[in-house]
């Protein structure tokens, strides 16, 4: 770590003392009034440029002379796009905004989201990036380079069941939200992306917030949260046709358009926006297919104080299962291997989105938003049990012939139908230098769990579809937060959070006495946060903060347990420090975090009162860790941008169990201090661009993107015999932009995946047990695709 923070100091030196060039000037609004917070972006990479201060001024240094590409940005005032000719030395470049006559603030997300004041680690991911890289893999893997991010994929393509992790933390410690409404699974807390195909289609920019950052709705992030705020109302009609396709016979079709706003000049306008697609693979590991449908539609009444939205998105998919992994025994052999062969072996899923958007403008400096939701979900996992337990499905065993027949071969279906409805109110406002943002959230979540019996060999006095279990949840989850930020002179602001949560839940689980009844938990949770910002120069700041999250248990934490055995809620403190720096051609961020987790829930293997090796909380544990980000345009057609993470990640006094498979008793391992599972010590990704053909009719790019990942262990016991392997994994990807007659242009996109067919596992399971005294697993393991190729192209209406 040493020689790489050296290097990055080497670098930026260098690139500071190089640039000659600087452009500055003021921004001010219609009234001439200085704007701060205006997002100016230097050339074509975000990462680049500056952000006007509180008298609006603003300074970029280290650029070359001639022409360049700048964008302004800032809410509610229309954005600018031009071209500036510079010379060497100071370059002034004075501009004022024209404010939207109408209302376009999309303060939805504005509410949850960790502006350029808030003392969080953060990064954006726009449109134009999600644009360059999107040929139909699902979410995780467009934000596989995003610092601290680890992904992987059950059929080994990025496409079907994909998941991911931030800082080691899973999709249930990842919060997420979709224009400011909750999408995390409110019993599961997961997250299944699986149900959004092609979200990213529809989707206008991303952010993603490491460790806990600003307060935000539904469940606690304890790892990160990422913001998702989907297409954007636009003033001019648009469309846009793209097909892309590639190995193991992915095919992905779109078609998106939009009327842009339509209505009289003066007066309130309309529009409407939508999206069509279909994405289709048969996977890397045999039978792993994938058949994703899904639309977007956008209806907006814009006023010149109030714009009322109404957005519906739907997901349906068909993916066949591969969730038990490969066995190491036989992956150097059959890497492909699918132990599931019956036809139907999917998991079948449709979910709808509802959401009705009202943002009204209170005068010059406040916005009022309310959002109503619905979220309806329905579908199941089809299973067929060789020789399963009658009386798993109540029905009796029976003497046929002489025989007593207490087994037999079945089909099931699992089946969640469910509903979430709710609403978030926020208002964001202006205090002079200062900002205060009050929000808060209510959804009520209702799920009903049960299974079918489709087909068995013997069925008793079954019937098809009769339900062999059946119960119902309800969860309702509230909260109300304030953050204010406070500037304290021009160069510093203090930042202040405090959020209040209630959950409550009702669920079928078992008493003091084992029997199946329905509980009632309750929580009620206070999570504040604090910091500071400091701008120490130009394009430079510092920041610090200190925030608290709790968590409560989900669905099979409290489902299989008895209120004896209930596990405790979570615990997290959060302490972020960081430093970044932004220039015309370089920008470099470091953040330090260290992460105080009470009462973490991990797997020890141990048994509880209702027999169910469920989670258990363990009181000490912690991730510790730097990420160092940075960008640098050392010559006008060369862009690298990388990331990396160093992190240490344990648990303290860690006490595993293990069946006993002769004594059918467990037997009871201390280990000491070790490693959380799942939890890179490094993790680092780069993209090395280089525009070889810039002309007026075009352009080219070619890209290579490198992703490193070092040793995760499969349980929290740090034994290398259950551990995947580090792993290098690089990509090779060509843009092509053209401009053609009767379109505003034709998007060319191939990318080489795995491109030195690196045989590498990124997920895994294992059960371990004792027989004989020696000590055994049963391991599943999930392969990667080597060498496969996926283009596109896209043409702009």
């Amino acid at each position: 770590m040493k020689h790489i923070l050296s290097y990055c100091a080497a670098l930026f030196t260098g690139l500071c003392a190089y640039g000659q060039t600087h452009l500055g000037g003021t921004i001010t609004g219609p009234s001439n009034d200085p704007l701060e917070g205006v997002h100016i972006v230097v050339g074509d990479d975000q990462h680049f440029g500056a952000t006007t201060g509180r008298d609006g001024r603003y300074a970029v240094n280290g650029l070359r002379p001639g022409a360049v590409r700048v964008r302004l940005s800032y809410i509610g005032h229309m954005p600018v796009d031009t071209t500036l000719r510079l010379v060497t030395g100071v370059n002034t470049f004075n501009l004022a905004l024209r404010a939207y006559a109408h209302a376009l603030r999309e303060a939805e997300v504005s509410a949850l989201r960790a502006g350029d004041r808030a003392p969080f680690a953060k990064s954006v991911v726009t449109r134009d990036e999600i644009q360059r890289i999107n040929t139909g893999v699902d979410l995780p893997y467009l934000l596989d380079l995003q610092p601290s991010v680890v992904v992987t994929s059950d059929g080994g393509t990025g496409i079907g069941y994909t998941a991911m992790r931030i800082r080691g933390s899973d999709a249930t410690r990842t919060n997420i939200t979709l224009n400011g409404v909750p999408f995390n699974d409110p019993e599961s807390q997961g997250a299944f992306l699986v149900n959004m195909p092609d979200i990213a289609s529809s989707t206008e920019d991303i952010e993603i917030q490491r460790g806990v950052g600003t307060s935000t709705n539904g469940p606690a992030a304890f790892g990160a949260s990422v913001n998702l705020r989907t297409t954007a109302v636009k003033r001019d009609a648009w469309g846009l046709l793209s097909a892309s396709g590639g190995s193991y016979n992915t095919q992905r079709y779109s078609v998106s358009a939009g009327t842009g706003l339509l209505g009289a000049e003066e007066g309130s306008k309309v529009s409407l926006d939508m999206r069509l697609s279909s994405i289709t693979s048969d996977g890397y590991v045999d039978r792993a297919t994938a058949d994703l449908k899904s639309y977007f539609l956008q209806g907006a009444w814009i006023g010149k104080t109030r714009s009322l939205r109404f957005i519906t998105f739907r997901g349906k998919e068909i993916t066949y299962q591969a969730w038990a992994g490969v066995d190491p025994a036989i992956l150097d052999t059959n890497r492909t291997y699918n132990p599931y062969s019956y036809v139907n072996e999917v998991d079948n899923y449709d979910q709808t989105h509802y959401q009705l958007l009202f943002d009204q403008r209170l005068g010059a400096n406040a916005t009022l938003n309310l959002t109503l939701f619905r979220v309806n979900g329905a579908g199941y996992y089809e299973q067929y049990k060789p020789n399963d337990k009658l009386s798993t499905y109540g029905i009796a065993a029976a003497v046929i012939n002489g025989d007593t027949i207490t087994r037999t071969d079945i089909i099931r279906r699992r089946w969640l139908d469910n509903t979430l409805t709710g609403a978030n109110l926020s208002a964001d406002i202006t205090l002079g230098a200062h900002h205060l943002v009050l929000g808060g959230n209510f959804s009520d979540y209702v799920g009903d769990h049960f299974g079918e019996v489709i087909w068995a060999c013997y069925a008793g006095d079954l019937d098809i579809r009769d339900r062999y279990y059946d119960n119902d949840a309800r969860k309702t989850d509230a909260n109300a937060f304030a953050k204010l930020t406070y500037a304290i002179n021009d160069k510093v602001d203090m930042y202040g959070d405090a959020q209040l949560r209630r959950v409550d839940y009702s669920f079928l689980g078992f008493n003091r006495d084992l029997e199946n009844i329905t509980q009632r938990v309750d929580y009620t949770f206070f999570n504040p946060k604090a910091g500071v910002l400091w701008r120490l120069h130009e394009g430079g700041r510092a920041y610090a903060s200190f925030a608290v999250a709790n968590r409560e248990p989900n669905r099979n934490d409290l489902e299989e347990t008895t209120p004896d055995s209930r596990p405790h809620s979570e615990r997290l403190l959060d302490y972020e420090l960081g430093y970044e720096r932004r220039s015309g051609r370089f920008s470099a961020g470091v953040n330090a975090f260290y992460m105080d987790y009470t009462d973490q829930l991990v797997l020890t293997g141990e048994l509880n009162d209702v027999g169910a090796a469920l989670r258990t909380n363990v009181a000490d544990s912690y991730r510790a860790g730097v990420e160092l980000m940075f960008a640098v345009q050392p010559v006008k057609r060369l862009l690298w941008r990388a990331n990396a993470t160093f992190s240490s990640n344990k648990v303290r006094g860690f006490t595993e169990y293990a069946d006993d498979w002769d004594s059918g008793a467990q037997r009871v391992i201390e280990h000491g201090t070790v490693d959380l599972a799942f939890s890179p010590s490094v993790i680092a990704g780069s993209e090395l661009g280089y525009r070889f053909w810039d002309k007026p009719g075009g352009s080219a790019e070619l890209t290579l993107i490198t992703k490193y990942v070092g040793e995760q262990f499969l349980d929290n016991t740090a034994s290398t015999a259950r551990m995947l392997d580090p792993y290098l994994v690089n990509d090779l990807r060509a843009n092509v932009s053209l401009k053609v007659k009767g379109t505003r242009g034709v998007d060319l996109n191939i990318t080489v995946r795995n491109l030195f067919s690196e045989l590498y596992e990124s997920n895994g399971w294992v059960y371990s047990y004792y027989v004989g005294d020696r000590r055994q697993e049963m391991i599943g393991l999930f392969p990667q695709a080597p060498l496969n190729v996926l283009g596109g192209v896209s043409v702009r209406l």
